[in-house]
């Protein structure tokens, strides 16, 4: 072989190699791409961003693409390799020939490229973009031919050909916030936080509501004086008042409203219905999510929650919301009641009232929590009936050994996890007592 032609068909094999490469660091970078950094550079203007969203909207497509040139053109330098060495070694040439273009495909258009391109995607991928893009629309009326093939074949094979969503979803956040914790980009609070927000969309008012039975009202009916003292003992700052019984709510008076009144109004003259506020009714159905928004809008911070047939389940206030997000929220007020205390790595005791939410949270559990709020609820929708002390029951994973009861509510609960996870801090159960 002359040395010209030598020349040419080493650069040309050279080059397929560079294409080669080309399209393998393509293929990782688009795909290795976060959509949530694309989508953030695209919102700032980005036109590499902006591209690879586009190409990423139809897969299909941009696969078929980089597949196809990719083995083009590692066909065409495996046949110039080929016809190269035969004319160096003879026969031998072609065993040579595979061996050397193997290794130099696999370092050079295989592992390098998808390795830089790992370490840099989206960067990567604003880069090969816009070659990317001619390309998808030279080899268009190829890709579609093969496109048409693959998916009469998979239509054979009775395999859905019907295109999923490439977009973010919401398991797609979950992972990512799953990973900020592991990876310790966030803290346990954090990551608590996140993850609380993304449950609000599947709680109802029903799951974070304060229970009649805990609901402290006023008989609106009460001499002036009665009605002084019972509010100066509240430690709320809203209280509902009823009249003729505590299932009919006519209002809802504001603390502050009451002694700016009661301040510049004779007693005997004093009438709280005056300044008292048309109560706000919430369906015990309605998500928590669309309802903060509701609180928001209406600038109400309470609402009394109702069931279908018009009767007072319980009241909920966007304190209980916020808390659902950033834990519980205690003032200089509240009498402050740790909810459970560590015995070993693996039991707790807990409050009956304990929402089984907050216990999933707290010890990383997975008790179910469809059916029941507390874990008193869970228990007694478990047994079918109200349990006697001392009494254990098995719920997955985990037992529950009721100790302590107040006339027949649940008061105190042993749960043991078959399943203890290494490196659990017991001592936090110096400074976690119950009060109870």
């Amino acid at each position: 072989m002359e040395d010209t032609a030598f020349y040419l068909t080493l650069g040309a094999i050279s080059l397929l190699i560079l294409c080669s490469g080309f399209f393998s660091g393509s293929e990782t970078s688009i795909m290795a791409s976060s959509k949530p950094k694309l989508h953030d550079m695209q919102k700032r203007g980005h036109p590499g961003a902006k591209r690879v969203y586009r190409m990423l909207k139809d897969p299909e497509t941009l696969l078929g693409t980089i597949l196809l040139g990719n083995n083009l053109v590692n066909i065409g330098a495996s046949a110039l390799a080929t016809g190269l060495f035969l004319e160096l070694f003879g026969e031998k040439g072609i065993a040579i020939a595979t061996l050397v273009m193997t290794v130099i495909v696999l370092i050079f258009a295989e592992v390098l490229p998808k390795t830089i391109a790992s370490h840099f995607p989206e960067k990567m991928a604003g880069i090969v973009s816009l070659p990317m893009l001619i390309l998808i629309r030279v080899l268009s009326p190829f890709t579609f031919t093969i496109k048409l093939i693959t998916r009469a074949i998979m239509r054979m094979l009775r395999i859905s050909v019907d295109r999923s969503d490439p977009n973010f979803g919401e398991e797609d956040l979950r992972g990512a916030i799953g990973m900020g914790l592991a990876h310790g980009i966030l803290d346990r609070p954090e990551h608590r936080m996140l993850d609380s927000i993304l449950e609000l969309d599947e709680l109802t008012v029903e799951d974070v509501m304060m229970h009649r039975s805990s609901i402290e009202s006023l008989d609106i009916t009460l001499p002036n004086e009665d009605l002084h003292r019972r509010i100066s003992m509240s430690t709320y700052s809203r209280i509902p008042l009823w009249e003729d019984n505590p299932d009919n709510i006519v209002g809802i008076v504001h603390i502050k409203d009451f002694y700016k009144e009661w301040n510049n109004t004779d007693t005997q003259a004093f009438d709280i219905r005056k300044i008292m506020q048309s109560p706000y009714f919430v369906p015990e159905t309605a998500i928590v999510s669309e309802q903060l928004l509701a609180f928001r809008k209406r600038r109400k911070h309470m609402g009394l929650v109702v069931d279908e047939y018009g009767d007072i389940m319980g009241l909920v206030t966007l304190e209980d919301i916020l808390e659902e997000i950033v834990g519980e929220i205690e003032d200089e007020h509240d009498v402050v009641r740790a909810a459970f205390m560590r015995e070993d790595s693996s039991t707790v005791v807990v409050t009956g009232s304990m929402a089984v939410r907050d216990a999933n949270r707290e010890f990383d559990w997975h008790l179910p929590d469809d059916d029941a709020v507390t874990i008193a609820g869970l228990i007694i929708e478990t047994l079918q009936r109200i349990p006697v002390v001392g009494e254990k029951v098995t719920i997955g994973d985990y037992t529950l050994e009721i100790l302590a009861k107040r006339k027949q509510a649940i008061a105190r609960v042993r749960m043991s996890s078959t399943t203890p996870k290494d490196g659990d801090n017991t001592a936090e159960q110096v400074e976690e007592t119950l009060a109870l």
